[in-house]
């Protein structure tokens, strides 16, 4: 079960108070795609993962942290169009804005983070601009820290973003020499590959890969 509620939150950019929706918990039940996108219920929340000041359009995961960004960044033309990119939905708008900030602040793990869900929404969508963000994201991954036991998280991730952007050469020459030594990791890996091998570029779950 997902429970969000509303709180009074105050911008850490131009003060100003509005209401904002917080999650308080949620759940999932089955496997996560390849990409490690979390299944239902929490996969349908993430209206709730930002907040967006109404006032001044400043838009964090969290309105405690201190902003490196200033009120005309966030007037600019480039954050007000998305940087020029046409968005089905407002939510992959939201997650593209948190990127730019994330951007201007030189946080790379926000960066990819935030392109790759915003990629998930344009799934959810239909919007086509999905591909060009995931590739947007892969420009951010050789930059990533993550410790030793994250490793095979991330080059799931990487894996499936090739694969899903249509860059099918780049993912079997990249991974077809990749041994994880851990289940299900070296099956998922596999998966890729014989999906790319067939310019397959479907959404996928680990059951899918491991044929449960």
């Amino acid at each position: 079960m997902t429970t969000i509620r509303d709180f009074d939150e105050k911008c850490p950019v131009c003060e100003k108070t509005s209401p904002q929706q917080v999650m308080m918990s949620t759940s999932t039940w089955g496997y996560p795609d390849l990409d490690l996108r979390p299944a239902e219920m929490k996969r349908s929340s993430m209206f709730a993962w930002l907040n967006e000041c109404p006032h001044c359009g400043y838009i964090s995961g969290n309105f405690e942290n201190e902003p490196c960004i200033t009120k005309d960044f966030l007037k600019s033309e480039k954050y007000l169009t998305c940087d020029g990119i046409e968005f089905s939905s407002k939510l992959s708008a939201k997650f593209f804005k948190a990127y730019l900030i994330a951007n201007e602040e030189k946080d790379t793990q926000k960066c990819f983070f935030n392109l790759l869900h915003c990629a998930w929404t344009c799934d959810d969508a239909g919007d086509s601009n999905a591909v060009k963000i995931r590739k947007m994201a892969l420009d951010h991954f050789d930059y990533l820290e993550y410790g030793d036991g994250e490793k095979k998280d991330y080059l799931a991730m990487k894996a499936d973003i090739l694969r899903r952007s249509g860059q099918f050469d780049r993912l079997t020459s990249e991974f077809s020499d990749v041994v994880i030594g851990e289940e299900p990791y070296d099956t998922i890996i596999g998966f890729q590959i014989q999906k790319a091998i067939e310019r397959d570029t479907g959404c996928y779950t680990v059951g899918d890969a491991i044929g449960k």
